[in-house]
């Protein structure tokens, strides 16, 4: 649903292959992140409440108007989360943004050999800072002993009754603090190699407009040839949602519905413009890079490519094939299926709002955001 409300369309299955890559180079991160220093604002959030008065009122709700008020304390800066709809409460706040990030960043500490903390233990551990030793949902006893972030002190800035104008502004402790983390961080399937994401920190890649782009090649280490066959998967899932696209135009058509051709007049387009890149796809070393894809869509993307590099030009011939795909991701609501149901759904679909099909992206825009803030660390 989050996917839908961004504007995204995965009627097939192509976003598999996304997240895999996107993990792999980038780890820990997520397309909601915009700017670094959020990794440090969650535990001074956590911190101050830990260091307040005991009160009747839960550390959730405490710790989620901490968050309100921190939305506010950042307007005027780009990438807050919240701001569309301060001052109404956050959706998204950063605490459920950034965790993941904390703990695969190694800011979160882990608990007694059982992995990096989950938030109900860190509002549990909090909470016993002012209490007595509480116990976890397995009635095992949370130690109080250590604080759970590993992360500088708050600046002055920050301690001001939870008032006061703050920025994204990393200070040079926090800017060498996240570098030396960031570096560290290996890839997920290469465990002895430094991830993309640790190559990259301190260089400028403003200029850079893919993750797969020259500047980033250079810069991957061992990881080079698996993010040019990412940029190749990236340019065939487009190829792919356009000739989604038309097959359903052309089954509306069939369906007796007023006709359109923004779709199919559209697909030549999208595959002159993308069809080199994505045939030099090496398939066995593909399928090694994401693993293991649900079968109806690898093969989906398999017999696309072989489409492609036939120099074939009907999408229908690769229609019964993304139907799998459709209805084993989609069920009942594929819009390809041979059902009344799906005939009612294509007759909803408008092609004129359909999105123009564009290559996997892996998040390129929020790493060049976050790593922004680390330029010459």
């Amino acid at each position: 649903m989050a996917a839908d409300q961004q504007g995204v369309r995965d009627e097939i299955g192509f976003l598999s292959i996304h997240q895999r890559y996107a993990d792999r180079f980038f780890p820990g991160t997520s397309v909601l992140h915009t700017r670094l220093r959020h990794v440090l604002f969650v535990p001074w959030l956590y911190r101050d409440e830990q260091l307040k008065p005991a009160s009747s009122r839960s550390t959730r709700d405490s710790i989620k108007d901490r968050e309100y008020r921190l939305t506010g304390r950042l307007k005027g800066e780009s990438g807050v989360i919240g701001s569309r709809n301060y001052p109404e409460p956050v959706e998204q706040r950063p605490s459920q943004v950034y965790w993941g990030a904390l703990q695969q960043w190694g800011i979160l500490r882990g608990h007694d050999g059982s992995g990096p903390l989950s938030r109900y233990q860190v509002e549990r551990l909090v909470t016993g800072k002012r209490s007595t030793l509480l116990k976890d949902e397995e009635g095992r006893p949370l130690s109080t002993a250590a604080w759970p972030f590993a992360c500088p002190e708050a600046p002055n800035e920050w301690a001001r009754d939870g008032e006061g104008t703050l920025t994204f502004r990393l200070l040079k402790t926090e800017r060498t603090f996240l570098a030396k983390r960031l570096r560290s961080l290996t890839s997920p399937d290469n465990p002895g190699e430094k991830s993309v994401l640790a190559q990259l920190v301190g260089e400028d890649i403003a200029g850079t407009r893919t993750a797969w782009g020259r500047q980033v090649l250079q810069l991957a280490g061992k990881e080079r040839p698996v993010l040019v066959r990412a940029g190749q998967a990236a340019a065939l899932a487009a190829i792919g949602r356009a000739i989604y696209a038309a097959q359903v135009e052309t089954l509306q058509e069939r369906d007796g519905t007023p006709p359109s051709r923004i779709q199919r007049s559209a697909l030549p387009t999208v595959v002159s413009r993308w069809a080199e890149q994505a045939a030099k796809l090496e398939w066995s070393g593909f399928c090694e890079d994401v693993k293991h894809l649900p079968v109806a869509v690898s093969e989906a993307l398999r017999l696309t490519l072989d489409w492609l590099k036939r120099g074939a030009t009907d999408p229908m011939e690769l229609e019964p094939m993304y139907r799998d795909a459709e209805q084993y991701r989609k069920g009942r609501r594929a819009r390809l299926s041979n059902t009344q149901f799906a005939v009612d759904l294509r007759t909803e679909w408008t092609s004129a709002e359909h999105p123009q099909a564009q290559p996997l992206h892996y998040r390129w825009d929020r790493i060049q955001m976050l790593l922004a803030d680390l330029v010459g660390a």
